[in-house]
């Protein structure tokens, strides 16, 4: 049974990522940019489409482990509700708090939250805020709010 599931997971994922492609096609192209608004969406498809094979590779080999139906995995659905969570305060924050602070918190707090020590958190924290600025700022050229860092921003 679980294998059915993974492979209508698999294919719903598929089908999510062939919707964002389709739909991203449609975004303006910009003249001075060598890509587009369509870029971002088109690689979170092809991440959508890689997990979707693993997904699959994993049905077809029959890794996943046996669960119950009447007996969900609670760390599982716990974990799940960590990102949505995780995910909601970074979209209230964001505004307030700046994207380096926002993002270094959310970081911290899914580092710790899927086990990984202090030490990982504080330097996946640092570390991916500032690269995720630097493309997104300058490469992407999205303007980031800046927050409470507003008096020290470059």
């Amino acid at each position: 049974m679980t294998g059915r599931r993974d492979i209508l997971a698999g294919a719903v994922l598929i089908a999510l990522a062939l919707a964002m492609i389709w739909g991203a096609r449609s975004f303006p192209s910009i003249r001075a940019m060598p890509y587009g608004p369509d870029l971002f969406p088109n690689i979170i498809a092809g991440g959508l489409i890689l997990s979707a094979l693993g997904i699959f590779l994993e049905a077809y080999r029959g890794a996943a482990p046996d669960q119950s139906e009447d007996a969900p995995d609670r760390r599982a659905a716990l974990s799940f509700a960590a990102i949505v969570v995780i995910v909601a305060g970074f979209a209230v924050l964001l505004p307030i708090l700046g994207f380096h602070v926002t993002a270094a918190l959310a970081l911290i707090l899914a580092t710790r939250i899927y086990g990984g020590g202090w030490l990982l958190a504080v330097v996946l924290a640092l570390s991916g805020s500032v690269i995720l600025h630097y493309i997104f700022y300058s490469i992407l050229r999205v303007v980031l709010p800046w927050g409470l860092l507003a008096p020290i921003a470059w």
